[in-house]
This record gives structure tokens, sequence and C-alpha cells, in this order.
């Protein structure tokens, strides 16, 4: 089974690939092999393999063992060992990392603020996956990645390592993968995983950072919320030339800046569209501070969120946690997701650069009712329990018995939304 390794900064599942292959199959109905590694020795000839069951709990303890089984050594018809790329086998990966899930898993307040304690400010806000191939001698190696068995739609990362960080895939989805060289147009290694599913896929977009889709949670309706669509995280003028790369991989077309006017500003190069969406306010603040201002901006928002040529959108404000945090309560909470996943949404943010944000102070090793502001000094307010009191009252007082319902009722009432918005972002978001 997989071990927990508490202290470590990711998840490695190591797949490795050899033996022997004439040509690229591939198979309507794939057999599934859960955390399969196959370990290879220097020539590239398969020596054992073993198979992983992995289970996980909110606990201080998640070790394991891990139980390897034999396999042979395959050959071609000369007995030379030559490189298979096998895809009829499907292999699970995860590529989240063990905290991460771990927190996402736990079930009470008590375990959520176990991990949230003990792991706030240290930075896993990545996704890895680790592939083995033959090494030729290529100075660099470019992996494929798609969801068609002829690669059509690739993605591909190029690399001189075994460990993938900053890999798009999205939690669900099985993939082909094949890996290049410089040297020769054969493929080196190759096969077929299926990302092991998690409602968070974080994005690696160098010199940003706390960047993750808003996509994969599940809503009060039974759908989805699509991934590839929304995105948060920080401000982007630190952004390098691979960051931007990586933007331009994802095909993000519109940058939402949710700032303070003072803040404004549009940094260049990204190729997105600009749409400024001043934030006066954050968590509560929405309702009483500069009310015009709010209703202005985001009466605007869903404005360009209605417009399914806006999309994929990046949203932002300096560190991508508090105001950026109040728009994603609106958005998804709009869309359906329960107050328990925005919330885990929102405490995720505690595992990357941007500092811990918690749903309050927590005492006594948990989170206990009404306690719902983290901070409020002088030098900024977190106050995300106080943001939900806050709507659910203003519901209550409209008729409404919903954290979803009395979103939409602000929206469209308070903030002046038309409801052909809601509709068409609805419509364009779900699944």
């Amino acid at each position: 089974m997989k071990r927990f390794f508490a202290l470590t900064l990711a998840l490695i599942m190591v797949l490795c690939v050899c033996g022997c292959s004439s040509d690229n199959n591939t198979s309507s109905e794939p057999s599934e092999v859960e955390y399969e590694t196959i370990i290879v020795d220097q020539n590239g000839q398969e020596i054992t393999s073993s198979t992983d069951t992995s289970t996980s709990e909110g606990t201080t303890d998640n070790s394991s063992m891990d139980t390897p089984t034999q396999s042979s050594v395959s050959s071609n018809a000369s007995g030379n060992s030559a490189i298979v790329i096998d895809y009829d086998t499907v292999v699970e990966v995860d590529i989240c990392d063990d905290i991460i899930r771990g927190y996402l898993e736990a079930k009470d307040a008590k375990n959520q603020y176990f991990w949230l304690s003990t792991y706030s400010g240290q930075k896993y806000d990545h996704q890895v996956l680790s592939l083995d191939w033959y090494r030729d001698g290529s100075l660099s190696y470019t992996i494929y990645f798609s969801e068609n068995a002829d690669f059509s739609n690739s993605t591909t990362i190029t690399t001189k390592y075994s460990n993938v960080e900053g890999t798009t895939l999205i939690p669900g989805k099985t993939y082909y993968w094949k890996v290049i060289g410089t040297l020769t147009a054969d493929a080196l290694g190759g096969g077929r995983i299926k990302v092991k599913d998690v409602p968070v896929r974080w994005i690696n977009i160098d010199g940003v950072g706390n960047v993750r889709d808003m996509g994969g949670w599940k809503t009060t309706s039974g759908k989805t919320v699509k991934y590839g669509m929304l995105y948060r995280g920080r401000k982007l003028e630190n952004v390098t030339e691979e960051g931007i790369a990586t933007i331009k991989q994802l095909g993000l077309k519109t940058e939402l800046d949710i700032r303070y006017a003072s803040q404004k500003f549009q940094t260049p190069g990204t190729g997105m569209n600009y749409e400024f969406i001043e934030s006066p306010g954050q968590y509560d603040g929405v309702m009483k501070n500069e009310p015009e201002v709010f209703k202005a901006s985001y009466k605007r928002l869903f404005e360009v969120l209605s417009d399914e040529s806006n999309y994929p959108f990046y949203a932002h404000c300096n560190a991508g946690a508090d105001r950026t945090g109040t728009y994603a309560f609106i958005v998804n909470g709009l869309l359906g997701v329960s107050y328990e996943d925005l919330t885990r949404d929102f405490e995720l943010t505690s595992f990357s650069s941007s500092g811990k944000r918690w749903r309050g102070k927590g005492t006594g090793g948990t989170f206990a009712e009404g306690d719902d502001v983290m901070q409020e000094d002088s030098n900024n307010t977190v106050a995300w329990g106080r943001l939900y009191k806050t709507m659910m009252a203003y519901g209550a007082e409209n008729g409404c018995t919903t954290l979803q319902s009395s979103i939409e009722h602000w929206l469209l009432n308070y903030i002046g939304v038309p409801q052909s918005h809601i509709d068409s972002f609805k419509s364009i978001m779900l699944e």
C-alpha cells in the first residue's frame, strides 16, 4: 500500500516502462491496476512489479506495507530487451500530495484542524507525477499527454528529470503518455495512466503561486463544476517567461484583477484580455464597504462570466486569498458547492506561500461553533465564517433557506445582476 510520508513535499508514484514491443496498441476495455510500480535494470529490463492499495485517514499515522510480486522479463524474438509501450493497462496514479489529500478527506473539524495546524505555511501547492523511461543520452525529453490514442490535442512537458512538477493533468481523467528524446523520433517510454480523483487541481505558473483550478467540486444538484474554466491565484506581476508559457498552454483568455483601484495593473505579455473588478473589501465587507462600488463591480463580473467566449478566466488579488476567496465563495456558492466544500477550497490557501487562511482561530484543537473570525486587526481581516453567516442572514430575511439561493437572491436583488447572466453562467460551468 501507499506509504504516507508526513514530512515530504510530494507523493511520488513511479511508473517504469520496459520490455519489448513492435506496435503501440489500444484496447476498448483496458485493465486497471492501482498504484503499479515496475522496477527495471540498467538495460531497461523489467525485474519486479508491485501493486499498492491505498487508504487514508485524517490522523497522525498513515503508515502501510508494500507487497511486491514478481514479473517476468519481456524480450523480443532475438532475446534482446526492448521498450514496451503498453496502452492496454491503465495504471492509476495519485498526483495529489498526501498532506492535501489527508486534509480534504478529514471528515470533522478536529481532524481538519490537525492538518491545518500541523502543515499550514508549508508549500504543497503543486502536482507531481513521476514517470520512468529508457534514457538514451538525450539532453532533454519531451513528455506528451493526451486523452486520445492518436495523441491529438496533446499537452507537453520538456524535462531532464523523471519527476514532472507542474503537470496540468486533470484529476479523474485517463491519459495516454509517451516520451521522445532529442536523439530519435522513436518513443522511449509510454503507457496509459488514470489520475486518481480529488477536487483540487494545483497549477504551477512559475513566479505566481497558490494557483488552482476552481473546478472539480460536486454541487447540491448532483452536477460538477467544470475543470479548466476558472482559475484562481496570486497576482501576476512576478510571472516569468516560463509562467507565461504555462498561461498560454492552458489557453487562459481573461484576467480578472480583483483588487483596490490603487493596485490596478495589467501584467504585459500574458496574452490575456484584462478585466478590472474593483473590490474595496472582503468577506462580509461585500455588504457594507462601498456598496455602490461592489454593485458595479460584481454586475460587470457576471456580465463577463456569462459570455463563454471569455473563458478560461484567471482571477486574482494580491495573495489570491481574501478578496479572491470572497469571489470564489460567491461564484462556486452560486453554482451549488456546499459551504463545507467552499471552506475546504478556501483553506487550501494555507498550504501555499500565501499564508494560512482558516475559517476561525481554532481553539482546543478544533473549530467550534461561532469560531468565525481568524484575524481582525490593522494588518488584515480574515472572517470566512462571518461571510457565511452574513449571507445566510440576508437570505433568511428574503425567504431563502440555502446558501445557493441566498447568494443568487443577493446577486439578483442587491447587486442587480440579470437572471439571464446567472443562467448563462450556470450552463457554462456545470456538467
